[in-house]
């Protein structure tokens, strides 16, 4: 007996723009800005994105890797044919954060990671004061310790889940 899912609701359902130069498939998201014309990129199956001011060896990637982890710049990506870079996406929204995670020795050493917001109580507060601010702790945090691990070809169920995580944080409040 053949079993076939017909209900597929949960699933991310998206039309794809372009081919990525990663993968060589179809499967790039690309969103312009109506008043820039800028365009941001995101490889559905890589989980690596660019947009259009990331430029090999420009200022808008020096600036851009102020924000990444060593992990990210490792895993870089240049596309020569059209001389943009990708980096490994990182998602953080209220309720979790999405992010690559590992040692990036190989093109291929890493993982996708979703860390979930967990909240802080009692005692256990007294670790997490709020930076300036005499008595005062933080409530919640990303628990990292227990995060849900995902293989690096495993992009789109990670972002699956982390939409999945993000609208039950949502419902909840």
């Amino acid at each position: 007996m053949e079993i076939e899912m017909t209900d597929k609701s949960n699933a991310l359902k998206l039309d794809y723009d372009e081919t990525s130069p990663i993968t060589g498939n179809v499967c790039v998201i690309v969103e312009a800005d109506e008043n820039t014309g800028a365009e941001h990129r995101m490889c559905m199956e890589s989980g690596f994105v660019t947009r259009t001011s990331l430029v090999f060896n420009s200022e808008a990637c020096i600036k851009h890797e102020e924000g990444c982890t060593e992990l990210m710049k490792k895993l870089k990506l240049v596309d020569k044919e059209v001389n943009s870079v990708w980096y490994p996406t990182f998602m953080q929204m209220p309720g979790g954060m999405l992010y690559c995670d590992g040692n990036g020795t190989t093109p291929d050493d890493y993982c996708w990671k979703i860390a979930k917001v967990i909240e802080i109580v009692g005692d256990e507060r007294l670790k997490y004061p709020l930076p300036g601010v005499e008595g005062e702790y933080y409530t919640s945090k990303l628990d990292v310790d227990n995060a849900l691990v995902f293989s690096n070809t495993e992009f789109e169920e990670a972002l699956d889940k982390f939409y999945t995580i993000i609208q039950e944080h949502n419902d909840k409040d």
